[in-house]
Order: C-alpha cells, then structure tokens, then sequence
C-alpha cells in the first residue's frame, strides 16, 4: 500500500495564482538551460518563492514535461516517487498525483504543448529531469522508447529543498 503524507505543501501554501510561478521556472530552465537544478533552486527563492514551493517546482516542471514527451513516444512511465532520507535511505513510495502541486505543473505543460509551443522548446524544459536522461541513454544504447518501463523517481533533496 502506498502511503498518503499530508503533504508540506498543501499545509504551507495555497495553490491559486501558481501558474505565474511555474512560468517564471519554466523560462529560467529555457533561458538558462545549462543551469544545475540548485541554481535554478536560488533563483526561484530570489525571486521570493518559498523553499517547498521551489523545490518542488525544481523537481516536478522537468519531470512534467519529460512525461509529456516520453508518453508520446510510448514510454511508460511510472505515477510514484521517493525521496533520499538524510541517513541515506529512502522515503516509502508517494504518488505523484497525491503531491498538490503536481496537477498544476502537468496541467500548466499540457496547456503550453496545446497551444503550439515547439517541440525544441518543450525538450529544453525536459532535459532537466533525470527520467529524460534515463529513456535518453537507453535509447542511444539500441533500446526502442515502446520498450522503456521507468521506475518511481528517487529525489535527492529533502522536502524543503537543498542546503544553500
């Protein structure tokens, strides 16, 4: 059975108004595509975002638009995650659609896929996820994307983001 936190972000932060914010990532991650997730981290807390906010948007923009584009494609992908505790192991699986934020960020890359953004822009956004990285070494070793089963996601950072 998967287990069901009551998660920090619906305790800490409403969710009306967060598509002006997942705008503001989405064009960090397009205008600094090479910046590592930890930067993109610190400029969202610049810019006033809350940490959980932020490092939830750091982890689950990537991931969205990653999932749009392997879906397509025929990957099938995985509704879980975990997260790295500090003593090293991991958090019971979570499912993504339990995390409020989630629905916004996939509902927000969906919209943007709809209205005509290209492809090359969508794949900048999703380059940063690790899913992305996985099916993309896979499929530059001969496997074909149909034949790709993804795991639950492992994040890395604790619930409040990394340490700065």
């Amino acid at each position: 059975m998967l287990r069901q936190p009551r998660s920090a972000l619906r305790q800490c932060y409403s969710l009306e108004g967060m598509n002006p914010v997942i705008t503001d990532v989405v064009a960090i991650f397009r205008e600094f595509p090479n910046a590592s997730d930890d930067e993109v981290f610190r400029k969202l807390l610049a810019m006033g975002v809350e940490r959980v906010i932020a490092a939830r948007l750091v982890e689950f923009v990537p991931m969205a638009y990653c999932r749009l584009l392997l879906s397509d494609a025929g990957v099938r992908l995985c509704d879980r995650f975990q997260r790295k505790l500090p003593d090293g192991s991991l958090s019971p699986e979570r499912l993504l659609e339990a995390e409020p934020l989630w629905a916004e960020v996939v509902s927000f890359a969906k919209a943007e896929k709809r209205t005509g953004v290209t492809g090359k822009a969508l794949v900048v956004v999703a380059a940063h996820s690790s899913e992305f990285d996985a099916a993309n070494q896979l499929a530059n070793q001969g496997s074909k994307l149909e034949d790709i089963v993804l795991m639950p996601v492992v994040f890395q950072w604790p619930e409040d983001g990394p340490a700065l």
